[in-house]
């Protein structure tokens, strides 16, 4: 599929003919990136099927799509995974890798692209985001301190009880720490080793204990 094809399709506006270079090394082609958003859009706990991206996907991708994964892959910028977000070697479910989240963060917020129009809630909310996630970067490079324990032991447990409320719902109570950790990085502004030092904080202090099943930790808060 062309690059203009796609920008139309989108309702992209383009003021030149090249795209998506990240920090003048790597270059994300314009498939990759529209690739990479869909599969944030539609994940699921850090994790997204190939059948769900492509079936998002125009149709008229159907050629391309595998062709676009494998290159994706090669650079490691996916990676294939289970639902917990455990790599496997199965092919069929994926996850965005550290360095893949990054690229396309950035990406998003060098393009010279435009939407002219909305192409999807999903898809917008999404782009938004990550243009809301890479102003915080900045703004945490320019800040020298860290969350503080007392701060990040609230927001933490809040957290924890929305998910197990949810969870008690559905009838089946199984927090696993990976996908909790993820969701707390999305909502915060936080480094992940200020996140990593906190959460091992609370272990120590007796606010959570964890069990490994699986070889997936699962959490449980204690006052």
């Amino acid at each position: 599929m062309s690059q203009i094809t796609i920008c139309h399709w989108l309702g992209f506006a383009s003021t030149n003919g090249q795209i998506y270079e990240v920090n003048g090394m790597t270059e994300l082609q314009t498939e990759q990136l529209l690739y990479l958003l869909y599969a944030k859009a539609y994940s699921k706990d850090g994790t997204v099927t190939k059948g769900d991206v492509k079936g998002a996907l125009p149709r008229s991708w159907e050629g391309n799509v595998e062709d676009i994964y494998k290159q994706l892959d090669e650079t490691h910028l996916v990676e294939r995974t289970d639902k917990s977000g455990k790599s496997t070697k199965r092919v069929g479910r994926f996850s965005i890798t550290e360095e893949g989240e990054g690229i396309l963060c950035e990406s998003l917020a060098r393009t010279k692209y435009r939407f002219s129009h909305p192409s999807g809630s999903k898809i917008t909310n999404t782009l938004l985001s990550y243009i809301q996630a890479s102003s915080s970067k900045e703004q945490a490079n320019s800040c020298s301190e860290e969350m503080k324990f007392e701060v990040f032991k609230e927001k933490f447990k809040q957290l924890y009880f929305e998910e197990r409320i949810q969870q008690e719902r559905r009838g089946v109570v199984a927090i696993h720490a990976k996908s909790l950790c993820q969701k707390f990085i999305d909502q915060n502004l936080i480094s992940k080793e200020n996140l990593k030092h906190n959460f091992e904080t609370l272990k120590k202090v007796g606010h959570i204990v964890s069990v490994i099943e699986k070889e997936n930790e699962l959490i449980q808060w204690f006052e």
